[in-house]
Formats: C-alpha cells, sequence, structure tokens
C-alpha cells in the first residue's frame, strides 16, 4: 500500500482545481500580496490524527477553497463557481486511490467564496519489525 501524506493530498485537490480551470490561477498555503483575479487559494484547515485500533488510525482533513471572482458582480460570480466546487468535489482520486469527500458547504464573505469539505481516511503505521520467538522448550507430567 503506498503511503498518504499530507503535501499528497492537498496537492491532489490543487490538482483538481488546474485540470477543472485550467485559466485560473491557483495557490497553496500561500498567497502573494497583489494577486490578480479570478483566483483559487487553497487552505489546509487544522487536520486531526486519531488512533482507532492497533496500528490504524483516521485522518481528518478539513480544506478552505477561497475563489477570488472578478468582475462587477462577484458575490453571483461567487455562487456560481460554488456550484461547480458541489459537483467536482464529491470524491478525488490521488495517486490511484479514491477518496470520498464529505461535508461539503461554502458561505460567500466580502465577496470571496469559501468552499469547505473533509477527506477522512484510514492509514496503517507500520508494522514493528520484532524478532520473532525462536523455540520453545515445553515439558508436561501427568498426574
Amino acid at each position: 500500500m503506498q503511503e498518504v501524506t499530507i503535501n499528497n493530498i492537498r496537492d491532489g485537490v490543487i490538482s483538481v482545481l488546474s485540470q477543472n480551470f485550467p485559466n485560473i490561477k491557483r495557490y497553496g498555503e500561500e498567497i502573494k500580496q497583489g494577486f490578480t483575479e479570478p483566483c483559487f487559494f487553497v487552505k489546509l484547515l487544522p487536520m486531526e490524527h486519531t488512533r482507532e485500533l492497533g496500528r490504524r488510525f483516521r485522518r481528518y482533513h478539513t480544506f478552505d477553497i477561497h475563489y477570488f471572482p472578478a468582475g462587477d458582480r462577484k458575490v453571483n460570480a461567487a455562487h456560481d463557481m460554488a456550484e461547480k466546487l458541489y459537483g467536482l468535489f464529491r470524491f478525488i482520486t490521488i495517486d490511484q486511490q479514491q477518496y470520498i469527500i464529505t461535508s461539503t458547504n461554502h458561505e460567500v464573505t466580502d465577496e470571496v467564496l469559501h468552499f469547505f469539505f473533509d477527506i477522512n481516511f484510514m492509514v496503517w503505521e507500520e508494522a514493528p519489525n520484532d524478532p520473532k520467538m525462536r523455540t520453545l522448550a515445553q515439558e508436561g507430567w501427568l498426574k
């Protein structure tokens, strides 16, 4: 099984945007001063990594895609983009693995779209390489 990293997931989200909106600039965790609209800003919100059972963990990645629309009717353009993103972000394929996207919602604040969604999945810790027991001598008596 291929290891999934935080950067794989974040890059996968940015890749979906670049494939579907090639003419709109995308930014990762850093947005430059004086950017040009329209553009996307992909922000990974605080994530969670909790132990389930044994070597199994559940990861919760929450994303906020900011969309800065261009033009005069920015609020309408933001809601139109939200409709498109709802259609795109139902599931995501990263490194031939498919992940289900849950809890999608959006809001428009100060003419900027905030599109939120979660990607939750299981990861397994590598098994320890402990030495195995070699031999066991056992004796028994009947009474």
